[in-house]
């Protein structure tokens, strides 16, 4: 099994790398799905299949900060977040679930309020878990709220999910504690051999959990 260290030494992303990491997803099952009680409606277009970038997430992001967290630009956001998170996955109908719950929507929203105070990453990601939102996803949330990394940054929230937390070498592969997200972080600090961001490391780490899965 691959680990962090080897990870970064086998990929290596850069700044760019991450930026311009796609993912494939369907507009249209966005669009068809999207809960009627928000009110409002991503600009997801009418097509079957396209792709989505880090880079365009956190240009959707950067417009709810700009906006002062404003309503409108949070679900814009989510819905490019959840995107480029889910992919293609059945993870899209989970989230679709989830966000159908008013409760769980306005929890959700009320959460991501709460990160223009720009609180530290462990507690972002405590506060977005709480709302009952898968961990993958609450740490996508965060990660993009929190603007792009540049080198040497170290205090900012990553990605985290199963195969990511398996190479980083944490003992649950779920349902991580806020505790459990910090060891996380800590780790990925650890794994680098310069001045990386810490979204390069956690790259590499997905990208070496899928290179063993080929193996």
């Amino acid at each position: 099994m691959t680990d962090l260290s080897q990870a970064l030494a086998n990929h290596a992303p850069t700044h760019g790398d991450v930026m311009e990491h796609t993912v494939s997803f369907s507009p249209i099952r966005w669009k068809t799905g999207w809960p009627h009680h928000l009110r409002r409606v991503p600009p997801f277009r009418d097509d079957a299949t396209a792709t989505i970038t880090r880079s365009e997430v956190f240009d959707f992001a950067s417009v709810v900060k700009e906006s002062g967290f404003a309503r409108e630009y949070i679900i814009d956001f989510l819905g490019a977040c959840f995107a480029y998170m889910a992919g293609k996955s059945n993870q899209v109908m989970q989230l679709q679930s989830f966000l159908r719950n008013k409760g769980n929507a306005a929890k959700l929203l009320n959460a991501v309020r709460k990160l223009q105070d720009g609180i530290e990453p462990v507690e972002a990601y405590e506060l977005l878990v709480g709302t009952g939102l898968p961990p993958k996803f609450a740490s996508g949330i965060a990660y993009f709220l929190a603007g792009e990394q540049e080198d040497g940054e170290e205090n900012k929230p990553a990605i985290i999910c199963s195969n990511r937390a398996r190479v980083a070498g944490l003992t649950k592969d779920a349902d991580w504690s806020a505790e459990e997200y910090g060891q996380y972080l800590d780790a990925l600090r650890a794994a680098r051999s310069g001045d990386q961001a810490l979204d390069a490391v956690e790259l590499a780490a997905r990208e070496a959990a899928l290179a063993d899965t080929d193996k």
